[in-house]
C-alpha cells in the first residue's frame, strides 16, 4: 500500500489522473508488487482473501469508492481481473513456460521427476483452475492456444459473477472482457464520473 500511497499523492486519485491511467498506474507499478512469488506458491482461501482485499483497496483509492463498496465493476470496466483468477494465471503461465524450458536447464530436467509427485509444489499448482482447462497433451499447446483458454477461462468467470448475488451492476455492464469505453472516450472529468457511477 505505500507505493498506492505514493502514487496517489503525484496524481493517483479520484481527483488526478484519468481513471484509465490510474489503472493502468496501478496494473504496471502496484501489482506486480502484489504479485511477487505467486506464480510459484500455493494459496489458501484466507491468504487469496488478503489478495483480493489488497487490491479492493487500490482500486477504491483510485476511484474515490468507500472502501465497502464492490469493486467488481470497476475492475470490469478497466479489463482487470481479481487477484484470484489473477494467480490462476500467473501459475498457470509458469507451468507452461517450465515445459517449454530449453533441455540444459535443471528444471527441465526435473519435471518428469516433479510433475506427478504429490507433495511437490509443481504437482500442486498443476491442479489449479485454469491449468485443469488445458488439453491433456500439452506439449501440442502453443502461445495462441494458451491465450485463448486464458481467455475462455476468464469469460467463464465473468460469466458466473454475472450470475452470482449482488452483481446487479455488474450484469448492466457490458457481457465481453474489454476496456470500456466510458474509460477512454473523450469526456470531462466530471462527464466520466457521471457515467461511471
Amino acid at each position: 500500500m505505500f507505493t498506492m500511497n505514493v502514487l496517489s499523492s503525484i496524481g493517483v486519485n479520484p481527483s488526478g489522473f484519468s481513471k484509465l491511467l490510474c489503472s493502468r498506474f496501478y496494473a504496471q507499478i502496484v501489482r506486480p508488487q502484489m504479485e511477487y512469488g505467486i506464480a510459484i506458491n500455493c494459496f489458501n482461501h484466507t491468504q487469496l482473501k488478503s489478495l483480493e482485499e489488497a487490491q479492493d483497496k487500490c482500486i477504491c483509492k483510485i476511484y474515490g469508492a468507500s472502501r465497502k463498496t464492490s469493486t467488481k465493476v470497476m475492475l470490469h470496466l478497466a479489463k482487470l481481473p481479481t487477484m484470484r483468477e489473477r494467480v490462476a494465471i500467473l501459475q498457470a503461465q509458469f507451468l507452461f513456460r517450465s515445459l517449454s524450458l530449453p533441455e540444459d536447464t535443471l528444471l527441465y530436467r526435473l519435471i518428469p521427476h516433479i510433475q506427478y509427485t504429490r507433495g511437490h509444489q509443481w504437482y500442486k499448482l498443476s491442479k489449479t483452475a485454469l491449468w485443469k482447462l488445458m488439453p491433456p497433451t500439452i506439449a501440442d499447446l502453443d502461445t495462441r492456444g494458451f491465450r485463448a483458454i486464458k481467455k475462455k477461462f476468464l469469460h467463464s468467470n465473468l460469466e458466473k459473477q454475472i450470475q452470482g448475488k449482488n452483481s446487479k451492476l455488474l450484469s448492466s455492464c457490458r457481457p465481453t472482457i474489454t476496456l470500456d469505453p466510458i474509460l477512454w472516450l473523450p469526456m470531462t472529468h466530471e462527464e466520466r464520473s457521471r457515467c461511471i457511477r
